[in-house]
């Protein structure tokens, strides 16, 4: 963080291993990675200006599982989706109700309970909501999350989370950690 100009963290980083990571604001615990494959890390920076970063992502750690598979690709597939519908003028609860199809079509509707993004900038949570029920619009130079997620109680969670500049014409994602899904593997830890 500190090499792209990053002076301090944007909140108290959320970190959930196995079923912890079922919990949207899990916080940390005696659980070793060891004892399950999937690692969630939620984060952020905060600029020389002040301005806030946050940022999901999920880790595997030992071999993935057909579930942990499916979950991390429909998440991820809802979250390319929901991106790729974001641009000016466009329905806060429109772009919500893409992703939260795909996720209900594969199945995982009911593990999804919280809205797909919000705004940020000097605060972590600023006032633009994706939610259902949402009637705000997208504007040029508004700044959001997208981050969908399955959260599968006493099981494991998967959240993938990017940074999104909403340009005159679409979007612009401004994060650039990996989030495809072979790349979420790091390895077995013992």
């Amino acid at each position: 963080m500190r090499d792209f100009g990053g002076h301090g963290t944007a909140f108290e980083p959320i970190v959930g291993v196995g079923p912890t990571a079922a919990l949207p604001h899990a916080h940390a615990g005696s659980r070793r990675l060891s004892e399950h494959p999937v690692l969630l890390v939620d984060w952020g920076a905060v600029s020389g200006q002040g301005y806030r970063s946050d940022l999901t992502r999920v880790f595997i750690t030992g071999k993935p599982t057909k579930q942990i598979e499916k979950v991390y690709k429909t998440v991820l597939m809802a979250q390319q989706a929901a991106i790729a519908a974001i641009r000016p003028g466009a329905l806060c609860s429109d772009v919500d109700r893409i992703a939260r199809s795909l996720i209900a079509d594969a199945g995982f509707g009911r593990f999804f309970g919280h809205g797909l993004g919000h705004g940020f900038g000097l605060e972590i949570h600023e006032s633009l909501r994706m939610s259902p029920l949402s009637q705000q619009v997208f504007e040029p130079g508004m700044v959001i999350t997208v981050e969908p997620g399955i959260y599968l109680p006493e099981k494991f969670g998967v959240r993938i989370e990017d940074d999104v500049l909403v340009t005159p014409t679409g979007c612009e994602v401004l994060t650039s950690v990996p989030r495809e899904f072979e790349q979420s593997i790091v390895g077995v830890l013992a």
